[in-house]
């Protein structure tokens, strides 16, 4: 019945909350309740430690608080669906590890059934979403183990813990990068039972796998060791306390990546046993632990009462049934353990992961290294090389193929088509309470494949997209989508995968391998260009980070490697020289036979970078044939960290030169703003004959584009002085005439209501 009335609920505001959740981050600054802040910094020297510290980040922001001040204030956030939650949420600021506050929108939302909730009446959950950035979006509680925050955002994810057990009022505050695991490495152990679990072709779904208009709801029976609940306190209350945030911050990724929500079942606190001598569980034997938690969860709570059940202790790693949610007699088959059960390596690599097999998800690490082995790589879900850095891998575990030490937070395009096909179409759609929300899944682009590329050569790759309620909080995640043979990073054959997985990032441009790696020219594991004929896949996944659920769609493109072609690359400039601006100089570059078939690139872009190559907003010619060499005109900038990059006019390939370059300012260009200019002119050189300067006078009676060149008798342009928008006004700008040799010029100046040319005489 309660589920029922939960739904009449929700349909009750669907049309309100489509009204006010469009685009509502600008709605907030307007309709939000006042701003609340309850944090002051605090040396740590001042604090008085109270319990045990357990989270030591290497670096972190240490903070303090009203503790009773800041539950009341988050205990008057609205329930998430209401119309007050639309029109008046709650803005609370957070302290984040840089020193700054930044505000974010708070929403109440039910992590527990209201029988469970009314026992513990203490415990609240809540949904945050940045305002000061709007790609945040996050999970907040309150337990008698104080506050703690996840947020989870592309400008970097952080938390606030509890400084120490036994504490309210102390916070650490710190960035995600920052923090190491405390617990040695465990592997899991996934079981798929051949019976029940037959093979499935996702091929036949994949297609039409989306996500955000609809939240999936599971009741979750999350028992727990009488080890676990010693080292959260020992007491149903601080056990539940701790499961409580854990699947808080499950909820986090599940909720953004697939709208899946977990909720504690109202008589979970039955499970939670205190007493490692008289619990059912073995603590230290996951395998044993998956028959007694299905058993217990079974018996103490009936298989009726439950979706999907789970266990924590404080063994050594976790193991889990291959989709088993909604599967009478295999859904409580989930164990999760560490000596140390807290942190975000807890609930991430852990407990998320070994969810994540619950929910349909298969390791998708390439490696056979070390933990990598022993049978636990999927061949049909490969796609991360080497250890793999996301959800589902095995990141810190496969020696030396390790990409990173600790996972990402979030699932691999493949984990989302596995999980979100499971839960939507298949067994797991069974018994999930599906509330509608008023959002709308991105709708991504990205270009039309079948082309070919060179070995060895860097390449791009760009997307776009759009989105109805949040299109101001799109992020996006280009990933591989190749399977091949098991093998290190390295040295790949077939179509093994060859470029890692990186966070989703605000722009939707992907460069392989990563431009800070190019520009340095350095290497990194897990990013290799191809060095021989193969195809390549990409996915191109974009998340609207909605706080209602999760909007993910994809889009996908695949293309060709040859070695009838490569590696294309820029062979000048490509040292440290300085050339002047408002000059033209030859950029060259080696085709490599990419001109010609399969490739047949006719044309070619040439780019400069000012800032060291970090962005390209300057095209120095675009289209000029694929021939290895243009003379181009060099805009007038000052700068030491020039760079030039030749790309592909039609195609996904480019190289950069290798070092940064300087355009120095050895041509002057003078502003006599002590003249008026009531008339077009362009004065005689001055010395002429000249060697090797002179200058030139030239006057523009209206603002507009001027062109000043050089050109010898034949007329063939020998150095392009000014080409840019100018104020009007009397100039003179100084020429060297260095690299020409003695001979008869002429410079012309050209503006859109003026030309004349002039001869001038340089001898040497």
């Amino acid at each position: 019945m309660k589920y029922s009335l939960k739904l009449f609920f929700v349909f009750s505001f669907v049309i309100t909350a489509i009204f006010f959740y469009g685009n509502n981050n600008n709605k907030q600054d307007l309709v939000a309740s006042t701003q609340n802040t309850f944090w002051n910094d605090i040396s740590e020297n001042d604090i008085i430690l109270k319990g045990e510290r357990r989270i030591f980040p290497s670096l972190s922001r240490t903070v303090k608080t009203d503790f009773d001040a800041l539950k009341n204030k988050l205990y008057e956030a609205p329930l998430e669906r209401t119309p007050e939650a639309v029109s008046n949420p709650l803005i609370i600021e957070l302290p984040m590890p840089n020193g700054t506050m930044q505000r974010f929108s708070v929403v109440e939302y039910a992590a527990m059934e209201y029988g469970l909730a009314v026992k513990f009446t203490e415990f609240k959950t809540f949904s945050a979403k940045g305002i000061d950035d709007p790609y945040a979006v996050g999970k907040l509680d309150i337990t008698l183990h104080g506050f703690h925050a996840m947020i989870l955002s592309p400008n970097g994810d952080f938390f606030i813990d509890p400084y120490s057990t036994n504490e309210t009022e102390n916070y650490i505050s710190y960035y995600k990068k920052d923090f190491t695991s405390i617990n040695d490495k465990f592997k899991c152990e996934l079981t798929d039972e051949a019976l029940n679990h037959n093979k499935i072709d996702f091929s036949n779904y994949e297609g039409i796998i989306t996500s955000g208009t609809e939240l999936r709801t599971y009741r979750l029976a999350n028992a727990c060791t009488g080890e676990y609940a010693q080292f959260h306190g020992g007491t149903v209350p601080s056990a539940l306390a701790a499961i409580v945030t854990a699947v808080n911050r499950v909820n986090t990724v599940y909720e953004r990546d697939f709208a899946v929500r977990l909720i504690l079942i109202a008589n979970n606190d039955q499970i939670v046993y205190t007493n490692a001598a008289t619990d059912p569980y073995t603590n230290n034997n996951g395998s044993t632990m998956l028959g007694q938690n299905q058993t217990t969860c079974d018996n103490v709570i009936g298989s009726a009462n439950y979706d999907v059940g789970h266990v924590f202790s404080t063994g050594g790693g976790g193991v889990a049934f291959l989709r088993s949610v909604c599967v009478n007699g295999s859904k409580a088959r989930g164990v999760t353990g560490l000596p140390q059960p807290i942190g975000d390596p807890f609930y991430i690599d852990y407990v998320a992961h070994e969810m994540g097999h619950q929910f349909g998800g298969n390791h998708t690490f390439n490696s056979t290294t070390s933990g990598c082995g022993g049978g636990n790589r999927n061949a049909g879900t490969a796609y991360e090389p080497g250890s793999g850095s996301t959800i589902m891998a095995y990141a810190g575990l496969c020696g030396g193929t390790n990409l990173q030490n600790l996972s990402d937070d979030y699932f691999h395009t493949g984990s989302f088509s596995e999980m979100a096909i499971y839960t939507q179409l298949l067994q797991g759609n069974n018994c999930a309470v599906i509330l509608p929300v008023a959002n709308t899944p991105p709708n991504p682009t990205v270009q039309t494949g079948g082309f070919t590329i060179p070995i060895s050569t860097p390449f791009k790759l760009t997307g776009s997209a759009t989105d109805t309620e949040n299109p101001g909080s799109l992020t996006y995640c280009w990933e591989q989508y190749d399977l091949g043979p098991a093998g290190a990073p390295g040295s790949p054959s077939g179509n093994a995968p060859i470029f890692r997985s990186f966070k989703p990032e605000t722009t939707p441009t992907r460069y392989f391998p990563k431009l800070s790696n190019l520009l340095a020219g350095t290497s990194q594991i897990g990013e290799l260009l191809p060095t021989y004929a193969r195809s390549l896949s990409f996915r191109f996944t974009v998340r609207d980070n909605s706080i209602l659920a999760g909007g993910v769609q994809f889009g996908q493109v695949t293309f060709n490697v040859t070695d009838q072609a490569g590696p294309f690359t820029v062979t000048s400039p490509n040292t440290n020289i300085t050339w002047n601006p408002a000059t033209a100089y030859n950029v060259t570059w080696n085709v490599a036979n990419t001109n010609a078939s399969p490739v047949s690139c006719a044309n070619v872009n040439i780019k400069m970078s000012s800032d060291g190559g970090l962005t390209w907003p300057t095209t120095l010619i675009s289209n000029t044939p694929n021939d290895g060499a243009q003379l181009v005109n060099f805009p007038i900038i000052v700068s030491n960290n020039v760079r030039v990059m030749v790309e592909a006019a039609d195609n996904i390939f480019f190289d950069i030169s290798n070092v940064n370059f300087n355009l120095s300012n050895l041509v002057g260009i003078t502003n006599n703003s002590n003249e008026l200019a009531d008339r077009y002119f362009l004065n005689q050189n001055f010395p002429n004959p000249f060697n090797p300067t002179t200058k030139i006078k030239f006057g523009i009676k209206e603002s507009g584009i001027v062109n000043l060149n050089i050109y010898d008798i034949s007329g063939k342009l020998v150095k392009s002085l000014i080409n840019q928008n100018m104020n009007a006004g009397v100039y003179t700008i100084d020429v060297d005439g260095s690299s020409l040799s003695s001979g008869v010029y002429f410079y012309e100046i050209k503006t859109s209501n003026f030309i004349q040319t002039n001869k001038m005489l340089l001898v040497k």
